[in-house]
C-alpha cells in the first residue's frame, strides 16, 4: 500500500512536468507596454511637480509682473520690499498740470497716493495654486517652457478730496479773477465779507478725472479744464456767515482738563486769526461752512505749552487715617493733542459757558505705575511701636526731641521691597547740624554726656532706632544687625532695643516676606511711633524676656563742677548694677510651625556719679585738664607777725603784701596782722596775693 501511494504521487509529479508552459500573445504584450509608458511618465511628472512645489513653497510662482516689476520667484517679504520701492518711485514722480498759463507740478504722495502691497502679494501667491491638484499641475505644465506672464493690475489709490483742494488753491493762483461762492477774511483785526462773484475757473471734477487717469496711468502731462461759473450763494448768505463768525470769536474760550487739572484760554484775537470759511456740499447746492484753523491756535499755545502740559505722576502708596493702605493711581503725562484743537475750540465757542474739554493724548508714562504700586502687596498694618520721652524742658531736651522728629521725618514713607535690606545709617546718612540735627545727650563712655562731643550731634536718635527695632521685632522680620545700648535705660525693654551711631552701631533688617514693607512714622511732643504695613503671611509673634543675671557692681565716676570747692563732692546718681539678660522671639506660622531666636546682651553698670571741682578729676578722665589747678583757701592770719603770715601763705602757694598801717591801742597787737584781703576762708587761684595790715600803736 505504501509503495502504491508513493507511485501515485510520483506519477502526478511526472504529469505536471510534462504540461506545456503558458505563453502571452504578442498583441497583448504590446498593448500592456503601450499602456504602462504614459502611466510611468505621468508618475514621473507627478514626482517632479511635487518636488518643484516643495522647493517653491512660500514663493510667487511663474512670471508675475506688476508694472515693470517681475515678482516671480520672490517671497512675500521680498515682494513687499519691491512694491514699496515702486510706491516710493511712483509717489515721488511729479505730474505736470497746466492751469490757464501757469504750470504746476503735483507729487502723487501729496494727495495720499498708496499701493495696497498686501493685496498684490495675496493675488500673486494664488497664481498656480488655485483649484485642485489637476488644475495646479495643468498650470505648471503650461509654464514649464515659460508661457505668457501673468500681469497684475496696479491697485493704487489717491485721495480725491485732497486733489480737489489742491486744484482750488491752483485756481486762486493761476486765474486772475476766479469765481467764488464767497467767504470771510480777517482785515485789520476784524472779520469782513468776501462776497460771491462769477468768473472763469477750473472744472474741478473734469480736471480731477484727467489727473487721476495720469496718476494711475502713463503719468502724461495734464491741461486743466476751465468753465464759466456763476455763484449759487448770495451776499445774504455771506453776511450771515460773517455775523456768525464774529459771534464765535468775540469772547475768549477755555479748554480744560480736570485730572490732572490744567487748562488753556484762547483770547479773541487768536480766535479771529484762526476762524476761516470753506465751501462744502455739491456744486449745485453749496454751503458756506465756518471752522477754526489749527495754525494760529498752535502758535499761541507753543510759548505757554509747558504750563499747560503736565509731567507724568507716579503712583503712590499712602496710609489712610484709619491705618488702611491705599494706592493712589499714577497717571501719564498730559500732552495737548494739537490736531484736535480746532474741533475743541469750535465746541467751546458754540457752548453757553464757552468751555470745552482740553483734547489731550497720553504722554510719558510714570516711572512708578499703578500696577507697580499694587504689585507691592502692602495690604495691612503689621505692628505699631511707640516709645515715650519727657516733653519740653531745657535746651538739651528740646534738642533731643528735635533729633527724634528729624530722623522720623527722613524715614517716613520708606518702602522696603521683598527680599531687600533696610540699612538705617545708609538710608538717613550721617547726622549733621547742616541737616537739621542738634547737640543733645548721648551715651559716651560709661555715662550719658552732653554736649561738646561729635557723637552729641543727633543725640536722642537712638530712641527712634529702638522704636523702629520694636516694629521689626514684632512684625517677624529678619534682624540682620542691631546693638542694644551699653547702659540699660529703663524706658526701653531689656535687650529688645537698639542704639545708633555713625558709622556704627547701626540697625539693619531684611524684609523676608513676599510683600513690600511700608514704614510710617508719627510723633507728638512726648512720643514717637513707628508703624509697619505689608503682608507677613499671617504669622504671630510672641516674646519672652529672661531674668537679670550675672550682676556687676558700679564703679565711681566724677563729673566736673567748677562751682564746687576742692574736697567737696555732690552725689548726682547713686548708680545701678550691670547685668546680663536675654530675649527670645517665637514666630508661629499659619501651618502651626514655629521658629525661635534668642538675643543675649550684657549691660554695663551705671556708675555712682559725683560732681567735683575740675582740678580733682583723674588724669584718665575725658575732661581732665592739666592746666587747671585747684583753688586755695585763704587762712586766717590775724595775730601773726608779718614773717609768720608770709610763711603760712607761701606754704600754700600764696604771696603776701603789706598794706597801710592799722592803728592799735593795745601794745600786744603791735606788729601783728590786724586785717587781711581777701578775707579768711576765701578761695583764690594759686599765686594770688594776700594784702595784710600790720598793727601800729597810736601816738600818746
Amino acid at each position: 500500500m505504501l509503495s502504491a501511494a508513493t507511485s501515485l504521487v510520483t506519477g502526478r509529479s511526472t504529469l505536471a512536468h510534462r504540461l506545456p508552459p503558458s505563453v502571452m500573445p504578442r498583441p497583448l504584450r504590446i498593448a500592456l507596454i503601450a499602456a504602462a509608458v504614459p502611466l510611468i511618465l505621468f508618475a514621473w511628472i507627478g514626482v517632479v511637480f511635487s518636488m518643484d512645489r516643495a522647493s517653491d513653497s512660500g514663493e510667487i510662482l511663474g512670471r508675475v509682473t506688476i508694472g515693470d516689476v517681475d515678482l516671480g520667484g520672490l517671497t512675500a517679504a521680498e515682494a513687499r520690499s519691491a512694491l514699496v520701492n515702486v510706491e516710493t518711485e511712483l509717489g515721488s514722480e511729479p505730474i505736470t498740470v497746466t492751469v490757464v498759463d501757469t504750470q504746476f507740478t503735483l507729487l502723487p504722495y501729496d494727495i495720499g497716493f498708496d499701493i495696497d502691497e498686501q493685496a498684490v502679494i495675496d493675488q500673486a501667491l494664488k497664481i498656480g495654486r488655485d483649484g485642485g491638484v489637476a488644475r495646479q499641475m495643468t498650470w505648471w505644465l503650461s509654464h514649464i517652457a515659460g508661457g505668457s506672464p501673468d500681469v497684475l493690475p496696479m491697485p493704487a489709490t489717491y485721495n480725491r478730496n485732497s486733489l480737489i483742494a489742491v486744484l482750488q488753491a491752483w485756481e486762486n493762483q493761476a486765474v486772475a479773477d476766479p469765481p467764488t461762492e464767497g467767504g470771510i477774511r480777517l482785515e485789520d483785526g476784524a472779520i469782513v465779507a468776501i462776497y460771491p462773484a462769477a468768473g472763469t475757473g477750473l472744472d474741478f471734477e473734469a480736471t480731477a478725472d484727467l489727473i487721476g487717469a495720469s496718476i494711475l496711468g502713463d503719468r502724461s502731462p495734464v491741461t486743466a479744464v476751465t468753465e464759466f461759473r456763476v455763484p449759487v450763494l448770495t451776499d445774504t448768505d455771506v453776511d450771515r456767515a460773517v455775523t456768525r463768525a464774529r459771534t464765535l470769536v468775540t469772547q475768549p474760550v477755555t479748554l480744560a482738563k480736570i485730572l490732572p487739572q490744567t487748562s488753556v484760554t484762547f483770547p479773541p484775537d487768536v480766535l479771529g486769526a484762526s476762524i476761516k470759511s470753506r465751501i462744502v456740499g455739491p456744486a449745485d447746492d453749496p454751503r458756506l461752512d465756518l471752522f477754526f484753523q489749527i495754525g494760529p491756535l498752535v502758535q499761541y499755545l507753543n510759548p505757554i505749552r509747558d504750563s499747560v502740559e503736565t509731567e507724568p505722576i507716579d503712583a503712590q502708596v499712602v496710609i489712610r487715617p484709619d491705618d488702611v493702605p491705599l494706592v493712589l493711581p499714577g497717571s501719564d503725562g498730559v500732552v495737548v493733542d494739537d490736531g484736535a484743537l480746532p474741533d475743541a475750540v469750535w465746541a467751546a465757542a458754540n457752548s453757553v459757558t464757552r468751555t470745552a474739554p482740553l483734547p489731550v493724548r497720553s504722554g510719558v508714562a510714570p516711572a512708578f505705575t499703578t500696577e507697580d504700586a499694587e504689585a507691592l502687596g502692602i495690604k495691612e498694618l503689621l505692628y505699631t511701636a511707640t516709645t515715650y520721652y519727657p516733653c519740653c524742658g531745657d535746651e538739651k531736651n528740646l534738642n533731643r526731641i528735635n533729633n527724634i522728629h528729624r530722623i522720623a521725618d527722613e524715614v517716613n514713607g520708606a518702602i522696603v521691597l521683598a527680599g531687600e535690606e533696610f540699612d538705617l545709617n545708609a538710608y538717613v546718612g550721617q547726622r549733621t547740624e547742616e541737616d537739621g540735627y542738634r547737640r543733645a545727650g548721648a551715651i559716651i563712655g560709661p555715662i550719658v554726656y552732653c554736649c561738646d562731643d561729635a557723637a552729641n550731634i543727633g543725640g536722642g536718635t537712638s530712641q527712634f532706632t529702638t522704636t523702629l527695632y520694636s516694629a521689626v521685632y514684632w512684625s517677624g522680620l529678619e534682624d540682620v544687625q542691631h546693638r542694644p545700648h551699653s547702659l540699660w535705660i529703663t524706658r526701653y525693654p531689656m535687650v529688645r532695643e537698639a542704639t545708633l551711631g555713625w558709622p556704627t552701631p547701626n540697625l539693619v533688617f531684611r524684609n523676608n516676606t513676599a510683600a513690600a514693607i511700608y514704614i510710617k512714622t508719627e510723633y507728638t511732643n512726648d512720643s514717637i511711633t513707628v508703624k509697619f504695613f505689608g503682608d507677613n503671611g499671617g504669622i504671630t509673634v510672641t516674646s519672652e524676656t529672661s531674668p537679670q543675671t550675672f550682676f556687676t557692681e558700679p564703679d565711681e565716676y566724677l563729673l566736673p563742677n567748677d562751682e564746687l570747692h576742692p574736697g567737696e563732692r555732690e552725689l548726682v546718681d547713686d548708680g545701678s548694677p550691670g547685668f546680663t539678660a536675654s530675649v527670645t522671639r517665637t514666630i508661629t506660622y499659619p501651618d502651626g510651625t514655629t521658629t525661635e531666636q534668642t538675643w543675649t546682651w550684657r549691660y554695663d553698670p551705671f556708675p555712682i556719679t559725683y560732681e567735683v571741682h575740675p582740678c580733682e578729676l583723674p588724669e584718665d578722665h575725658r575732661d581732665y585738664d592739666p592746666e587747671i589747678q585747684c583753688p586755695v583757701q585763704v587762712p586766717y592770719l590775724g595775730g601773726m607777725t608779718f614773717n609768720e603770715a608770709k610763711a603760712a601763705l607761701e606754704a600754700i602757694g600764696l604771696k603776701i603784701e603789706q598794706g597801710s598801717d592799722f592803728t592799735v591801742t593795745d601794745p600786744s597787737d603791735e606788729n601783728t596782722v590786724r586785717a587781711q584781703n581777701p578775707s579768711p576762708d576765701s578761695w583764690v587761684e594759686p599765686g594770688s596775693t594776700v594784702r595784710v595790715r600790720m598793727g601800729v600803736l597810736a601816738a600818746p
